[in-house]
Formats: C-alpha cells, sequence, structure tokens
C-alpha cells in the first residue's frame, strides 16, 4: 500500500557514550516506541514494574529478578491513519547464565510501508523502515539491587526528497539501568531508573544527521498481594527525552500512572493514563490492556484511547505479545 507523504564500570559505559552526544535533529524512530502489550496496557510504564520478557526495551536490570529465561514477540499495526500497511515487530529474550548474571537480547523492525517518490517523469518505490539489535548484561548484586546495561546497533531507510534517493544510516547506542525491589509485609515496593539510547548519531550524508532518542526513565511501583489468588500493582513514572538543541526539552516529559490486576496468575487486567504537554506532542491517552497466562505460556492485548484535542497518529493502537517462559 502507499504511504501517504505527510558502578564505576557503569558510569564509565555512560561517561563513554555522553561524548559521542552533539547537537542535531532527533530521528523518529522505532527506539522511542514502547514495543509490548504489557507496558502499553499500563501506560507506557516498565522501567519500575515486576520483570518480564520484553524488560530489555524499559530497563535491562530487571532480568536480574527474572526466571530462569523466556522469550517474547510483539506485533502492533502502527500508525494506520497514514497507511494501513505500517508495522512494528519486537523480539526479545533473555536468559540466566548462573549465580547473579543474565544476557538479554533484542531484535526490533518497523515498516514504514510503501512510498512513490517521483522527480516528475520518473516514480520509484521505496520501502521506508528501521531496525535494531540489542544485547544485554544484568547482574544481581544484593537481594534487592541489580544493575544492567544494553549495547545496540540500529539502522534506518528513508527517502531523500532533495536528491530523490534512497538514504540509508546506522547508530551505536547503550543503554544503563538499575533495579530495587524490597518486600513490605507480604506486598513488595519496587523502583527503577534507566537511561536509553546513549550514542552515535545517524549520518545520511552531507549535512543530514540525527539524533538517537535519548531519554531518562524513573519509576516507582508497588504490589499489593491481598491472598493467594489475587494482586493489585499500581505504579507511575516519568520519561524525560532529551531533544538535542531545544530549550524547552524538560517540556517533553511524558507521565504515566498504571495498575494491573492479577487474578490466580493466569489472568491479568490493565489500565493506566499517559499524559503529554499539549505544546509538545499533545499524545495524552487512556490505555486498556488484558492477558492470559498459562503454563509458561501467555498472550496479551492492549489498545491505546486518545484523550487529547490532537489527531495523533497514534491513536487507537494495538499492541499484541505472544510470550514463554522456560
Amino acid at each position: 500500500m502507499k504511504l501517504k507523504p505527510n558502578s564505576g564500570f557503569f558510569c564509565g559505559i555512560i561517561m563513554l557514550c555522553l561524548s559521542c552526544l552533539q547537537s542535531h535533529a532527533q530521528l523518529p524512530t522505532i527506539l522511542a516506541l514502547a514495543p509490548d502489550a504489557r507496558s502499553t496496557g499500563m501506560a507506557d510504564m516498565g522501567v519500575a514494574t515486576s520483570p518480564d520478557n520484553n524488560s530489555q526495551y524499559f530497563n535491562v536490570a530487571k532480568y536480574a529478578f527474572a526466571g530462569k529465561a523466556g522469550i517474547a514477540l510483539s506485533y502492533s499495526p502502527m500508525m494506520r491513519k497514514l497507511s494501513p500497511d505500517m508495522h512494528t515487530l519486537y523480539l526479545a529474550g533473555y536468559g540466566h547464565l548462573g549465580d547473579n548474571n543474565y544476557l538479554s537480547g533484542a531484535i526490533s523492525y518497523m515498516s514504514l510501508g510503501e512510498m512513490l517518490l517521483s522527480d516528475g517523469t520518473t516514480i520509484i518505490s521505496h520501502h521506508p523502515s528501521e531496525w535494531a539489535i540489542d544485547l544485554g548484561y544484568s547482574r544481581q548484586l544484593t537481594p534487592n539491587i541489580a544493575l544492567g546495561i544494553a549495547f545496540r546497533y540500529a539502522s534506518a531507510v528513508y527517502a531523500n526528497w532533495n536528491m530523490f534517493s534512497i538514504s540509508s544510516a546506522g547508530a551505536l547506542a547503550a543503554d544503563a539501568g538499575a533495579y530495587f525491589q524490597y518486600p513490605v509485609g507480604q506486598n513488595q515496593l519496587s523502583a527503577g531508573v534507566s537511561i536509553t539510547n546513549i550514542g552515535t548519531q545517524f549520518n545520511f550524508g552531507g549535512d543530514t544527521r540525527a539524533s538517537l532518542p535519548m531519554a531518562l526513565r524513573l519509576g516507582v511501583n508497588h504490589r499489593f498481594n491481598f491472598a493467594e489468588e489475587h494482586s493489585l500493582s499500581l505504579g507511575a513514572e516519568v520519561n524525560q527525552p532529551f531533544v538535542y538543541g531545544a530549550e524547552n526539552s524538560f517540556k517533553q516529559a511524558v507521565f504515566g500512572v498504571g495498575a494491573e490486576y492479577i487474578l490466580q496468575q493466569w489472568l491479568f487486567f490493565r489500565g493506566g493514563y499517559f499524559y503529554n504537554n499539549k505544546n509538545h506532542g499533545d499524545r495524552s491517552r487512556l490505555s486498556l490492556g488484558a492477558g492470559i497466562s498459562y503454563q509458561g505460556f501467555g498472550a496479551d492485548f492492549s489498545y491505546w484511547l486518545p484523550t487529547s484535542s490532537a489527531n495523533n497518529t497514534l491513536d487507537n493502537t494495538v499492541h499484541i505479545t505472544l510470550s514463554y517462559l522456560f
């Protein structure tokens, strides 16, 4: 279809990547979109929620409190207001290396549909896309604290309207995260912090450059275990993007509050509210989600309900995730 053209080691890693940054425009990228149905059902919360198979995106440190191993595949038909064939895919997984060490990885892909380029006499078909591959490591330092790092290569292929050509570029990035959990009676309190997409820039040639969507995430979550049969988690998170060269970067912070109700460890209901300043994106929305789990297999679904007056291309987005815990 046609697209309408409308610790010391951890600190050292962060400082090394920060030295690569310069002030250029950001590239709209799959790396800025929450990929899975559980997090998107709770207003894009994931830095401080309980560990799951998709922790790689929000906070790689969470894997250190996960089980033996797991894998998940997520799909979303994105931005269907622009084109009926735009979609994202996200494959993530992790495994226990022994002691308190975990290895994780992810592959993400976005297809932006088909675009027709024309110089007035010639028409060429172009399929813009983005993809990224991650490798992460996390370690449980104490019974309550874990740290993690991840490294990423991202690639983007876009049309150069001025040159009537196709341009591609790649970038290197790193994430760093910390996760804390502590029992409070029969309940559990958790908190997380991560900084993501610290890295180089996309260089499409000449002066055409774009920066990765670097962001700082902070969050807290409290799980109330009422009985063996059911529990309720309530959380709040903030996501502060860093738009290089923008004076009002802090006004672009987004906030999310969300909840997850679990019945007998197999049925899940989720909801949340995502707030974004109307002058800096205006992407505020409600989110709803549900899931089931049986003998390690899981299936989750989420849906975004717009609450802003803006006609946003992400309105009414659906996410579907299939997972398995070994």
